[in-house]
């Protein structure tokens, strides 16, 4: 059997535990805190490792390998951050500081995976396939780049307005615009895998998305949260950044049983 698909049953075994335990009294008990804060590196591991073996499974000199390698860079950078952030919840039972060591790994690590999505959309745009014209290729990306230019009044404006210490400020201002911008090379091959949609590239594209779109949405929650000092609602928080990080994985994977089959 393909490992993608006894992975995506995983996946969403996981999902469906974070689910219950985020929507019960487990969630502040130290044993709900430990399996959220374990299961969110274990997948951000595995994003990181299966890019990694997918980049070394493209023969040399192969235009995608490059990507993956960067991809699957940036997943285990932001998984030295994340581990930072489980080392004081599992063991100093304590939120982690916010900012803390972690985040310049986070930085770091968005740069690599924006760098490693756009090259990916540019080689799709040069790869031949009969794609369109090049404004209805890359019209999903400008899109986002509108909803961005709407949004980013109501989105950031009361956290700019909230007396917060600079890094702070810096850090919940990046992360959110770091989401955005990653989405709009995803849009444009969320695109292309639905154009294609007869073939196998809708599993690797839909699950990278949906898990990236996760990640936008807990890093504008958690600028929120973290800039009005709100605690009521780490349970969404917690809940979608676990989702994305094991919905990319999946993604991953099935570009690696693609490469093998």
């Amino acid at each position: 059997m393909r490992l993608a698909y006894v992975f995506s049953a995983l996946a969403a075994v996981v999902i469906a535990a974070a689910a219950v335990i985020c929507l019960s009294p487990w969630q502040a008990a130290q044993a709900g805190t430990t399996f959220l804060a374990l299961a969110k590196l274990l997948g951000l591991a595995l994003s990181g490792i299966a890019g990694i073996a997918v980049g070394l499974g493209q023969p040399a000199g192969e235009a995608q390998r490059r990507p993956w390698l960067v991809l699957g860079t940036g997943m285990l950078l932001m998984t030295g951050g994340q581990s930072v952030l489980a080392f004081h919840q599992i063991f100093l039972g304590i939120r982690a500081p916010f900012p803390s060591i972690g985040d310049p790994l986070f930085v770091l690590a968005t740069l690599f995976v924006i760098a490693a999505l756009a090259e990916f959309s540019v080689l799709a745009s040069r790869s031949g396939l009969p794609l369109g014209t090049p404004f209805w290729f890359w019209s999903p990306a400008m899109n986002v780049g509108i909803l961005l230019l709407i949004g980013i009044y109501p989105m950031l404006g009361p956290i700019i307005a909230a007396d917060s210490p600079p890094m702070e400020l810096a850090l919940n201002i990046y992360y959110p615009v770091a989401s955005f911008v990653t989405l709009a090379p995803l849009a444009v091959m969320q695109r292309i895998a639905y154009k294609f949609r007869g073939g196998r590239l809708l599993y690797v594209w839909l699950p990278l998305t949906v898990g990236f779109t996760c990640g936008l949405a807990s890093d504008v929650m958690f600028a929120y949260f973290s800039t009005l000092s709100l605690t009521g609602l780490d349970a969404a928080l917690d809940f979608f950044y676990l989702a994305g990080y094991w919905l990319i994985p999946t993604g991953i994977l099935f570009q690696r049983d693609i490469q093998r089959h």
